[in-house]
Protein backbone atom coordinates (compact mmCIF):
# COMPACT_ATOMS: atom_id res chain seq x y z
CA UNK A 1 0.00 0.00 0.00
CA UNK A 2 2.90 2.29 0.24
CA UNK A 3 4.67 1.63 -2.43
CA UNK A 4 1.24 2.51 -4.51
CA UNK A 5 1.51 5.79 -2.60
CA UNK A 6 4.80 6.51 -3.21
CA UNK A 7 4.27 6.29 -6.88
CA UNK A 8 1.37 8.22 -7.13
CA UNK A 9 3.02 11.26 -5.09
CA UNK A 10 5.77 10.40 -8.04
CA UNK A 11 3.75 10.37 -10.89
CA UNK A 12 1.90 13.48 -9.34
CA UNK A 13 5.57 15.43 -8.65
CA UNK A 14 6.71 14.39 -12.66
CA UNK A 15 3.42 16.20 -13.19
CA UNK A 16 3.82 19.41 -11.72
CA UNK A 17 7.46 19.42 -13.18
CA UNK A 18 6.08 19.84 -16.40
CA UNK A 19 3.78 21.77 -16.01
CA UNK A 20 6.90 24.04 -14.42
CA UNK A 21 8.87 23.79 -17.02
CA UNK A 22 6.26 24.24 -20.05
CA UNK A 23 5.38 27.58 -17.85
CA UNK A 24 9.12 28.97 -18.08
CA UNK A 25 9.45 28.41 -21.72
CA UNK A 26 6.32 30.27 -22.60
CA UNK A 27 6.51 33.54 -23.86
CA UNK A 28 5.98 36.81 -21.77
CA UNK A 29 2.62 38.13 -23.25
CA UNK A 30 3.00 41.03 -25.47
CA UNK A 31 1.82 44.22 -23.93
CA UNK A 32 -1.43 45.87 -25.42
CA UNK A 33 -1.54 48.76 -27.31
CA UNK A 34 -2.74 52.19 -25.48
CA UNK A 35 -5.47 52.42 -28.07
CA UNK A 36 -6.99 49.19 -26.44
CA UNK A 37 -6.23 49.83 -22.88
CA UNK A 38 -8.40 53.37 -23.87
CA UNK A 39 -11.01 51.22 -24.69
CA UNK A 40 -11.03 48.95 -21.73
CA UNK A 41 -10.25 51.66 -19.17
CA UNK A 42 -13.64 53.23 -20.76
CA UNK A 43 -15.39 49.84 -20.50
CA UNK A 44 -14.03 50.26 -16.82
CA UNK A 45 -15.31 53.17 -16.55
CA UNK A 46 -19.12 52.68 -17.42
CA UNK A 47 -18.89 50.19 -15.26
CA UNK A 48 -17.95 51.83 -12.07
CA UNK A 49 -20.83 54.83 -13.04
CA UNK A 50 -23.31 51.29 -13.32
CA UNK A 51 -22.22 50.02 -9.86
CA UNK A 52 -22.10 53.61 -8.13
CA UNK A 53 -25.89 54.24 -9.47
CA UNK A 54 -27.16 50.69 -9.10
CA UNK A 55 -28.70 48.80 -6.63
CA UNK A 56 -27.26 45.76 -6.46
CA UNK A 57 -26.50 43.14 -3.05
CA UNK A 58 -22.88 43.53 -2.12
CA UNK A 59 -22.49 47.49 -3.15
CA UNK A 60 -19.12 48.06 -1.51
CA UNK A 61 -17.61 44.87 -2.92
CA UNK A 62 -18.53 45.09 -6.23
CA UNK A 63 -17.24 48.99 -6.29
CA UNK A 64 -13.80 47.99 -4.93
CA UNK A 65 -13.54 45.29 -6.82
CA UNK A 66 -14.40 47.25 -10.01
CA UNK A 67 -12.51 50.36 -9.13
CA UNK A 68 -9.01 47.85 -8.14
CA UNK A 69 -9.74 46.61 -11.97
CA UNK A 70 -10.03 50.04 -13.31
CA UNK A 71 -6.77 51.44 -11.22
CA UNK A 72 -4.75 48.34 -12.95
CA UNK A 73 -6.18 49.18 -16.37
CA UNK A 74 -5.45 53.33 -16.10
CA UNK A 75 -1.84 52.05 -14.53
CA UNK A 76 -1.21 49.90 -17.59
CA UNK A 77 -2.60 52.74 -20.00
CA UNK A 78 -0.11 54.79 -18.34
CA UNK A 79 2.94 52.78 -18.87
CA UNK A 80 2.15 52.18 -22.21
CA UNK A 81 2.66 55.74 -22.95
CA UNK A 82 5.86 56.14 -20.96
CA UNK A 83 3.96 58.17 -18.33
CA UNK A 84 5.03 57.73 -14.46
CA UNK A 85 2.63 55.59 -12.15
CA UNK A 86 2.94 55.47 -8.86
CA UNK A 87 4.32 52.31 -6.86
CA UNK A 88 2.46 49.46 -5.82
CA UNK A 89 -0.25 47.00 -6.80
CA UNK A 90 -3.10 48.04 -5.03
CA UNK A 91 -5.89 50.64 -5.63
CA UNK A 92 -4.84 54.19 -6.06
CA UNK A 93 -6.15 57.35 -4.32
CA UNK A 94 -7.99 59.41 -5.25
CA UNK A 95 -4.94 62.08 -5.82
CA UNK A 96 -3.18 59.34 -7.62
CA UNK A 97 -6.15 58.49 -9.91
CA UNK A 98 -6.91 62.01 -10.30
CA UNK A 99 -3.28 62.88 -11.21
CA UNK A 100 -3.43 59.87 -13.53
CA UNK A 101 -6.40 60.78 -15.76
CA UNK A 102 -4.89 64.43 -15.51
CA UNK A 103 -1.47 63.26 -16.88
CA UNK A 104 -3.29 61.12 -20.00
CA UNK A 105 -5.72 63.58 -20.91
CA UNK A 106 -2.51 66.37 -20.75
CA UNK A 107 -0.74 64.18 -23.23
CA UNK A 108 -3.64 63.82 -25.84
CA UNK A 109 -5.33 60.56 -24.92
CA UNK A 110 -8.58 59.98 -24.24
CA UNK A 111 -10.93 57.00 -23.02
Amino acid sequence: MDTTLGMGALVMLSALLAVVVARQQCRPAEPLPPVLLGLELARMAEHVRLVEEGDQPWKAERLAAITLAYDLVLRDYCRSVDLPVPEGRGSLSRSQRFELESALITHGHDW
